[in-house]
């Protein structure tokens, strides 16, 4: 049954400018913190001095500004038009430190506006890639991204002045932080828990500040007003052997991040809606290269990338309003922020133990969040053997334990950091469990009412070698034909393709559980079947023909699962039919 939504606003609906302001404001004030301690725990990590950390954090907050109001925009293939609200990618710690240490900030910057290419690719082929991408091997990317940045995490809570190295210090401090965060997130409830990390932050700056850890004067002489202490770094061209070892951990981290971005542009979608309506997954690839579009404008500027924030769907949700409107006024208080440098000399005179408590919450939520993907869907034997299997090469090769001295230098570079090996492990099983379960049953036809003489061989052969009955076979065969149709008739809509040229169709046939997935893959239809679908009730008119809303009632009586999912360029048709009467 539907599920209807209470919002208030949807997307496209206009709340007044002083709600959608303080929204936005509210939403700001709860991700800030976020947005500059990571590239602040990035410097202190990598000794940067304080113009360079100054510039980061300045730069970290331009970066996310705009990539907000990117995210809420539809230009062509970027943006996904809902509000998402962008920030500093904490998964980037480790390798954008060993970035800086190898090559400074140019050579982190030219890495970063390198990797957020890869997001076009993920895109171009999302539809192809879900069976190896899978969120399995995202979650074990995530739990390793967050065992190779816990390193940083841990030299964090003793970096202090050396009069407090030694002493009790630093763990009542770390303590002060952590525990306000996990009693606030364990005990309180909706809007207040998201404020959990602030609060902590707060109380554990508190405490240092009385022990004296905490100096004000930098706070009190830096002006509300005014440009940043450093200056732009620029970015490296020299692309040597360190760049390319270094680029394939950051394309991974990149593909994890659009596995999560994936995730939150379904999310937002069935939250911005009072009726229910299918995902439009071009919103999805658009809401992804948005993301990429903001890391390599973030590279640009020499920082570290950006990522969507799902705190922000999880406000939403609670607000009811998911007016864009809130994007930009959210997107603009970001940037504002940006030229205070009171604000940034706040968050920097933020002593290392708070910030590294601050960090530790976030990589225990990320590494829970990996797991949650990991466990999303039940896992077959072969993609448990993969995924575990990529999580220990992982750990093995981040440890030095996996035979690491006998390598070359290049490959050492390459391999030691857990997140590339393990996850480049999980992805190449995949991609060999993917080949091993490849259709056997399929084919590519002209969409033409004479491909069904092609398409009943298959389906008949198809039934024959799994033994289904002759009534099965009937309904698999009419739903491919019902299907068939259906897609005809969307292209007749859509007009004659350029020069007259026939468009393909390819069929796939694949025993699922005991059940026929029968898959169509053409170019975009006109109309999604799911919202046609969603239109056609017993006591509604419905504008299509008596036929087509024959075909559609068909198809939703002979099929277990239908599902259209449209990407820019490919319409996939994916339909369960199981062998049953």
């Amino acid at each position: 049954m539907s599920v209807k939504h209470f919002v208030k606003y949807e997307p496209q609906e206009k709340p007044p400018h002083v709600l959608a302001a303080g929204l936005g404001a509210q939403i700001v004030v709860l991700i800030v913190t976020g947005i500059m301690v990571t590239p602040l725990v990035v410097a202190r990590a990598a000794n940067l001095d304080a113009a360079s950390s100054t510039w980061l954090v300045f730069a970290a907050l331009i970066a996310a500004g705009a990539s907000t109001w990117l995210q809420i925009s539809r230009l062509g293939i970027i943006g996904g038009g809902f509000v998402l609200f962008v920030g500093s990618n904490v998964a980037f710690v480790s390798v954008s430190v060993s970035a800086i240490g190898a090559g400074g900030l140019p050579l982190l910057a030219s890495l970063v506006c390198a990797a957020s290419l890869a997001t076009f690719l993920f895109t171009a082929k999302m539809g192809a890639l879900r069976r190896v991408l899978t969120p399995a091997v995202g979650g074990t990317v995530l739990m390793l991204m967050a065992l190779s940045v816990a390193p940083v995490v841990w030299n964090m809570f003793k970096k202090v002045p050396p009069e407090f190295a030694g002493t009790t210090i630093p763990p009542i401090i770390l303590i002060s932080t952590l525990l306000p965060i996990v009693v606030v997130s364990l005990f309180a409830r909706d809007m207040l828990r998201l404020w959990a990390p602030l609060i902590g932050v707060v109380v554990g700056s508190t405490v240092a500040w009385q022990y004296g850890l905490v100096d004000l004067a930098p706070v009190a002489a830096a002006p509300w007003i005014g440009m940043p202490v450093g200056h732009w770094p620029g970015v490296s061209l020299a692309l040597g052997e360190t760049f390319w070892a270094l680029l394939p951990a950051f394309v991974l981290i990149t593909m994890v991040g659009c596995i999560e971005t994936y995730a939150d542009g379904l999310a937002v979608q069935r939250t911005s809606f009072r009726e229910p309506r299918p995902i439009d997954f071009r919103s999805v690839q658009g809401a992804i290269n948005a993301d990429g579009v903001g890391s390599f404008f973030a590279g640009l500027l020499g920082t570290v990338p950006n990522t969507v924030y799902s705190m922000s769907v999880g406000i939403m949700e609670l607000t009811r309003v998911a007016a864009r409107r809130v994007g930009a006024w959210g997107g603009l208080f970001l940037i504002l922020l940006a030229f205070s440098p009171k604000i940034g000399a706040v968050v920097a005179a933020m002593p290392s133990p708070v910030a590294g408590g601050y960090l530790l919450m976030v990589l225990v939520l990320l590494f829970g969040h990996g797991v949650r993907m990991v466990t999303e869907e039940p896992l077959s034997f072969e993609a448990g053997v993969a995924v575990c299997l990529g999580f220990w090469v992982g750990v093995g090769f981040q440890g030095g334990f996996l035979f690491n001295e006998l390598m070359p230098e290049w490959a050492k570079l390459f391999l030691s950091n857990g997140t590339t090996s393990g996850g480049l492990t999980a992805i190449i099983l995949m991609g060999l469990i993917s080949l091993k379960n490849r259709t056997r049953d399929k084919l590519s036809v002209p969409l033409e009412i004479g491909a069904l003489g092609q398409i009943k061989p298959l389906v008949q052969g198809f039934c024959t070698r799994l033994g289904w009955d002759e009534q099965a076979s009937n309904r698999l065969m009419l739903v491919a034909e019902e299907s068939l149709l259906f897609l005809l008739e969307n292209q007749s809509r859509g007009g004659e393709t350029a020069a007259g040229a026939k468009t393909q169709l390819h069929v796939r046939i694949r025993d699922v559980e005991h059940e026929a997935e029968l898959e169509y893959v053409s170019a975009p239809a006109s109309v999604n079947v799911e919202s046609a679908l969603m239109a056609v009730s017993a006591d509604s008119e419905h504008e299509a023909s008596l036929e087509e809303e024959l075909s559609l009632r068909l198809l939703r009586g002979m099929t277990r699962e239908l599902k259209h999912l449209q990407y820019h360029g490919t319409d996939y048709l994916l339909m369960r039919v199981d062998s049953s009467a």
